[in-house]
């Protein structure tokens, strides 16, 4: 179940299969693959504009919710007729069935019970409009999803204005996943460490490289050649 922000028309094709791979992104890919396979330790790709971090992000969330996710299959419904026993029948057998009662409890296995995976996606800028209005109406939802959610996605990290707000709730979300060894994924388009150092201080940066794939996509402006629209 993926939760947050909408991923929106533009990526909600994007898949592993549709990405184009090239020498220039290969260990991304396939790091990302790890990631939703795993489901063990986090990612940051480092990248320009136009790169693909973004369909990858999304190519790995939705692996990453069917690979962790499980729905048992419904039994079929039976089309003959069940014997229902008396009254008097079922008195008789009730000193029996009270002598089993210390009898095993039964239990579900494994492959009847459903688990959903829970996925939050936000471009950075989205979480931060989202964590203010919680903060104004005296919530922290969103914040407490961010930070108990199997697998957190942050997109476009750094275009956010980084007001003591912003770093506060963020410093949370990311330590408290820390501590609770929760993956998290992150893209962004800072060139390098030093300008998330000197963004975000040093202690967040810490706990993503120790937690995280550190990972560079390059490559060219995908959206330059393939998305600008002509005129006739």
């Amino acid at each position: 179940m993926i939760r947050g922000a909408p991923i929106g028309k533009r990526f909600e094709d994007c898949t592993f299969e549709t990405y184009e791979i090239s020498s220039s992104n290969r260990e991304a890919f396939e790091a990302c693959k790890r990631v939703a396979r795993e489901g063990e330790h986090g990612i940051m790709l480092w990248g320009k504009n136009g790169v693909g971090k973004t369909h990858l992000l999304v190519a790995m969330m939705k692996e990453y919710d069917r690979t962790h996710s499980y729905i048992p299959p419904a039994n079929a419904a039976s089309g003959d007729m069940v014997a229902v026993p008396s009254a008097a029948e079922l008195i008789a057998t009730a000193s029996a069935e009270e002598a089993d009662a210390q009898a095993e409890i039964p239990s579900l296995s494994k492959a009847e019970i459903e688990k959903q995976a829970h996925i939050e996606y936000w471009p950075l800028l989205d979480l931060v409009s989202e964590l203010r209005s919680d903060i104004a109406q005296g919530s922290l939802v969103t914040s407490t999803r961010c930070r108990e959610c199997d697998l957190l996605v942050l997109d476009d990290f750094g275009s956010e204005r980084a007001t003591d707000f912003v770093l506060e709730e963020l410093e949370r979300i990311v330590d408290w996943r820390y501590r609770s060894m929760k993956p998290t994924a992150v893209a962004t388009n800072l060139p390098d460490s030093a300008a998330v150092i000197k963004k975000y201080g040093s202690r967040a940066l810490s706990r993503w490289i120790g937690s995280c794939y550190d990972v560079m996509v390059s490559g060219e402006d995908r959206r330059s050649a393939s998305e600008r629209p002509e005129l006739d």
